[in-house]
Parts: structure tokens; C-alpha cells; sequence
């Protein structure tokens, strides 16, 4: 299960995740951000802090997130990643398509 709450911070859209990002809640997550996209939020953080676990799904959604910002001049970050989390990201490449920083703060 996973908790999506959302915070605006300057122009940035803060996302906070929290619990498992798996085949299920991904759903949710892309559902849930194609409609942030169509009310004008271009600018993604994605905390992942409270995100304990993420599946291949988890990260195509990511994925799909950016690429449907990257036409308007959006963009993700992501932030808060634990250190497994943080291998997922670099085993599957995807360290070097994202910002990644540690805190909100330098995200926003």
C-alpha cells in the first residue's frame, strides 16, 4: 500500500511517498500525476523517505512521469531515497536519468 500526499513549495510540486511502490499503488501514482500534469504542476519532488520497497512498476511509472513532463518543460527530482532504494536507482540505470539529492530542500 501506498500513501501519496502532496505539498506545493515555491514552484515545486512536493510529492511525499510512503509505504511500498509496487504493480498496484504504481497505478495510482501515474493515475494521480497525469492530473497534477493537466492542473499546470510541471515541477516534481518526489520524497521518497517513507518508501520502504519499489518494483520494476514502480520505476516505469517514474519514468512515465518525466517523460510526459519533458514535452512541457517539466521536470522530476527525486529525494529521501534509504540506501537500497538508492541500488535499485543505480542498478537499473535510472541514477543517471534523475536528480537525485538527499533532502527536500535541495530539491525544491
Amino acid at each position: 500500500m501506498l500513501s501519496i500526499s502532496t505539498e506545493k513549495k515555491g514552484n515545486a510540486l512536493v510529492v511525499t511517498l510512503e509505504g511500498r511502490l509496487d504493480a498496484n499503488s504504481a497505478k495510482e501514482l501515474e493515475a494521480e500525476a497525469l492530473g497534477w500534469i493537466e492542473a499546470g504542476d510541471h515541477q516534481h519532488v518526489l520524497d521518497f523517505r517513507g518508501v520502504n520497497f519499489i518494483s520494476s512498476a514502480g520505476l516505469r511509472a517514474i519514468l512515465l512521469i518525466a517523460k510526459r513532463l519533458e514535452p512541457i518543460g517539466g521536470k522530476v527530482k527525486l529525494c529521501g531515497l534509504n540506501a537500497t532504494l538508492m541500488d535499485v536507482f543505480e542498478i537499473s540505470g535510472f541514477s543517471k536519468l534523475f536528480v537525485i539529492v538527499p533532502t527536500v530542500a535541495e530539491a525544491v
